[in-house]
């Protein structure tokens, strides 16, 4: 029941963080054109989540050991301030307050942002390595569900409810997850004078604890992470999913090529790709647990490859909507899977005591790859055509498997 707490508590922590920032990719950029901005001020909304990107520079605030045990108590504030932030979105329609909205976009981003390294930090601290498929399972499929809340669900209720309607419920969905994570369950979260059968204490994590390893500096950390053994953790989290990536960026623009509506592509994405991408996450949380940690992240390689391989026949069959349907199922599948796993992997690879710092470097370097998947895919379809970028994409899956024969000597090293 314990760990079950603990999955449900994460759950919903992290569906609070997926809906401002569905709210800012999926519904802000329609409202903005409908208001006459430009595809380039649209664009430029990706400033908005600079926080995202930059949550490094401030994530060893997590592991101080004067907060470590106020943990539960940053977590809830950062949920509060979130659920103010995006309450506030409703004070005004975007015409009338277009700074404002900008302004609460880039906070409620940062207060994301911020809650995810003190979350992600006690999740590395408090998960049982048997605990930690059906954790990320949690991480994956709860931020996923809240980018739908945020951004689908938004955009189809806005027309029924009114749009202030619809934003204060956004707002309650974020209040009532702190609800949820606080008070459900709040075994899985314990304040720093109750600790509790879970605390870190109790499981090797606690600030102090003899069986943990002292803190690094973050260029100890660094030159700890890039050395020996470790420094495959580093090169997996760069390489896992970039052969994935090269293919997954020339999907939508392949199904433009061969007629398809924006409709139709839209709901694709949203029905079929959501629901599979959940379903992954799933997946990736049980093939992790009953499948040793360097073979299930083996079986998410396989998987992406073969994931990859039918879109060579998809492009020469000019992308037909069922083939092309069944196919993005697929790959959402395999990335969903292949996402939990890779983060719950990285979480054995983290030192508890380093558990904000550490693990955000490798999962920002996991986003960082995944751009470089993208630009790669586009550079070699303009250069050799789709088809052949998708068979290159396939054997790109493959090539980190090398990295993953020591992956327990690797993660050892890097949990050190």
């Amino acid at each position: 029941m314990r760990g079950r707490s603990v999955v449900v508590a994460l759950a919903a922590l992290y569906v609070a963080q997926g809906i401002p920032f569905g709210f800012a990719t999926e519904y802000l950029p329609v409202v903005l054109r409908e208001s006459g901005a430009s595809y380039t001020a649209i664009a430029a909304l990706f400033w908005l989540q600079l926080p995202w990107q930059l949550k490094m520079v401030w994530a060893s605030v997590a592991d101080r050991p004067s907060v470590r045990p106020h943990t539960r108590r940053a977590i809830l504030a950062m949920q509060l301030a979130l659920t103010v932030t995006v309450a506030c979105f409703a004070i005004a329609p975007l015409k009338n307050a277009l700074g404002l909205w900008l302004a609460l976009t880039f906070l409620s981003a940062l207060f994301a942002s911020t809650q995810d390294v003190f979350v992600d930090a006690f999740a590395v601290r408090v998960l049982r390595p048997d605990e930690r498929g059906f954790g990320n399972t949690a991480q994956v499929a709860g931020y996923r569900l809240g980018m739908l809340v945020g951004g689908a669900a938004l955009l189809l209720l806005v027309g029924v409810l009114g749009e202030r309607v619809t934003l204060l419920a956004c707002a309650a969905a974020v209040g009532a997850a702190s609800l949820g994570a606080f008070f459900g369950a709040e075994e899985a979260l314990p304040s720093p004078r109750k600790g509790g059968p879970r605390s870190e204490q109790a499981r090797g994590g606690g600030a102090g604890d003899p069986g943990e390893s002292a803190a690094l500096g973050g260029w100890a950390l660094v030159r700890h992470m890039l050395g020996g053994d470790a420094r495959r953790v580093v090169l997996v989290a760069l390489t896992f999913k970039l052969g994935l990536h090269m293919a997954v960026s020339l999907l939508k623009p392949m199904a433009v090529d061969y007629g398809w509506s924006k409709q139709q592509i839209g709901a694709a994405m949203v029905s079929v790709g959501s629901a599979s991408a959940l379903a992954g996450a799933a997946a990736g949380g049980a093939v992790h647990r009953f499948l040793r940690e360097k073979r299930a992240l083996a079986s998410a390689l396989v998987l992406q490859a073969l994931v990859c391989a039918p879109l060579v026949v998809v492009d020469r069959m000019h992308a037909p909507i069922g083939v092309t349907t069944a196919a993005l199922a697929i790959e959402h599948f395999g990335s969903g899977l292949g996402t939990t796993v890779l983060f719950a992997a990285l979480m054995t690879a983290t030192r508890p005591a380093n558990a904000g710092l550490q693990y955000t470097i490798l999962t920002s370097l996991n986003a960082f790859a995944l751009g470089i998947g993208g630009l790669l895919g586009g550079i070699c379809a303009d250069l050799v055509g789709k088809q052949a970028t998708f068979a290159l994409a396939t054997v790109v899956c493959l090539l980190p498997g090398s990295l993953i024969i020591r992956w327990d000597q690797a993660a050892a090293a890097s949990r050190a």
